[in-house]
């Protein structure tokens, strides 16, 4: 009979209804569980039945007359859009924000999940709250981590040491005071006048200074006593041929001194005497003497410039083989306009068997000439082999330099990679997804790096309970990546995943649930009275 084919229809809705409640049932159960992806039902119609001829025109507007037999259950789908993130502060809690799961292995076989809710047991093992083992790639021995075609389970062993490791290079970066050091200048206390009360000049005679007495000739001298750079003294004689000027008088002087030693010239009248060397000088003009007829008054010489000798003092510790700190200085002096002197030394007396002394240059621009590297080695002593290391002038792939402009002088040692040995205190994770050591000696070492798995279609991934999934033939084979290979992808520490079930949607969802499950019911109600009124024709 026609009226079944609506019992059918309806008890086909109650079922769906039924199977849709489920569904939002588990979803608002799960509205706290973390990594949770809530799930969707599609309907579909049921086959139809053809219950007569639509006509034979083909101007007909239907071609067949068609009744549905109900509904069913097309699909229930996953909704695999991101959850909200919850900060938690413990460090191995874990978010991926972007695509990807974390991979968890239990019994040799993968599952896939969204929830990060990890920790550490006692074996250094990171795993889930289930003890399924966390994937990821362990780093080898020297810290490097690899990633592969497979993973490993993430392992920290809590009680590793970190091995010395003796310093091979010292890097030395800022600026050295093109000014630090000056030269002594002594100079004239009174100006060299004319007879005429002008100022006078290299090419004015002797004869004609204001300061001469009574006039030189022929082979008279004019002695200056002079105190050189390191405290000795010498006497420079001028002997006096007709027609001297200033100018024949400073070139003797000038040619008199010992090499590099100082120079003398006239300025604005003045006599000044200026040292060739930077740094302290005992340089000085003790007194202007003559012998002969001619006579001069000379005025005193006085120092105008002290001259003064500074360095600069950098210090770093640098260790030997066995993990032992030696404290490194190097004193810098300028001796020159260009040109430094260094000196390296250890605080406690170890010896520096190479490359304890040299010269720092630079050009007129104040940029390095020199060569940037100063090859050192040391005797550690306590039975410790030989250090050698190099100092580097600079850090090309810092982008750091050692210069010598007018300024202050802001050089030091900026690092060296030298380590004592270390025990593990703490570790983070990245949003690398890396897993770093952080040990009592300073060093930060990369131990592991979570993996994460991706497959084609997420849709296709089956649940395994307990917010797991599995891959299958339709889901597609899971790929084994890390966070910073995959587009937009990356992990936080410290904070959880949430649910991604709305609860304003599943509430709505649930009325509209409700309401179809009671008019499905009423067409069974419906059905069963059209059946009761036909029973009732045969009395």
């Amino acid at each position: 009979m026609s009226l079944m084919k609506s019992l059918n229809s309806g008890v086909s809705g109650l079922k769906a209804f039924q199977t849709k409640m489920d569904v939002i049932g588990n979803n608002i159960s799960n509205v706290e569980t973390y990594g949770f992806k809530s799930s969707s039902v599609s309907f579909s119609e049921m086959l139809n039945q053809q219950i007569g001829s639509g006509g034979g025109a083909e101007s007909a507007p239907s071609s067949s007359n068609q009744v549905g037999l109900g509904v069913r259950i097309s699909n229930i789908q996953r909704d695999f859009n991101q959850g909200g993130l919850q900060s938690t502060g413990r460090e191995t809690d874990l978010a991926i924000e972007g695509n990807g799961f974390f991979i968890l292995s239990e019994g040799g076989q993968q599952f896939l999940s969204r929830a990060g809710n990890f920790s550490f047991n006692r074996d250094g093992f990171l795993v889930d709250q289930s003890g399924r083992n966390v994937q990821g790639f362990n780093a080898n021995a020297a810290g490097d981590v690899l990633p592969s075609g497979t993973t490993d389970a993430i392992r920290v062993d809590f009680n590793s040491v970190d091995d010395p490791q003796a310093t091979q290079n010292v890097y030395a970066a800022g600026n050295l005071n093109a000014e630090t050091s000056k030269p002594q200048i002594v100079q004239s206390q009174s100006t060299l006048t004319t007879d005429s009360g002008s100022i006078a000049t290299g090419s004015t005679a002797l004869n004609d200074l204001a300061q001469t007495d009574t006039d030189f000739v022929n082979n008279d001298t004019i002695d200056f006593d002079v105190t050189l750079n390191d405290g000795s003294t010498q006497t420079i004689s001028h002997t006096f041929n007709a027609g001297d000027t200033v100018s024949d008088l400073i070139t003797t002087v000038n040619n008199d001194l010992p090499a590099g030693e100082a120079t003398v010239s006239l300025v604005d009248g003045l006599l000044v005497m200026r040292s060739e060397n930077l740094g302290s000088s005992e340089l000085d003009v003790n007194s202007v003497t003559t012998t002969g007829t001619g006579s001069i008054n000379f005025p005193g010489f006085q120092t105008t410039q002290a001259g003064q000798t500074n360095s600069q003092t950098v210090s770093t510790t640098v260790y030997d083989a066995v993990g032992k700190g030696h404290t490194l200085t190097m004193n810098m002096t300028q001796t020159d306009t260009n040109s430094w002197e260094y000196e390296a030394s250890f605080l406690d007396g170890e010896e520096v068997t190479s490359g304890g002394t040299g010269t720092i240059s630079f050009d007129q621009s104040g940029n390095l000439s020199s060569d940037s590297t100063i090859a050192m080695a040391f005797d550690p002593g306590g039975g410790a082999d030989e250090v050698n290391f190099t100092v580097n002038l600079g850090n090309k792939d810092k982008g750091s330099r050692l210069t010598q402009f007018s300024g202050s002088s802001s050089v030091q040692f900026t690092s060296q990679d030298g380590y004592a040995q270390g025990n593990l205190v703490d570790f983070n994770i990245d949003g690398d997804g890396y897993v770093t050591g952080i040990y009592n000696n300073g060093r930060n070492v990369n131990l592991a790096q979570v993996a994460i798995g991706d497959v084609s279609n997420y849709d296709g991934l089956e649940t395994a309970g307990n917010g797991l999934f599995k891959e299958t033939v339709t889901s597609g084979k899971i790929s084994m990546n890390t966070a910073p290979n995959l587009a937009e992808t990356n992990l936080n520490s410290g904070v959880l995943e949430g649910s991604n079930v709305d609860l304003a949607n599943e509430f709505t969802d649930m009325i509209t649930a409700q309401r179809a499950y009671q008019s499905n019911a009423r067409v069974i109600t419906t059905a069963d009275e059209l059946l009761t009124e036909a029973v009732n024709l045969k009395r």
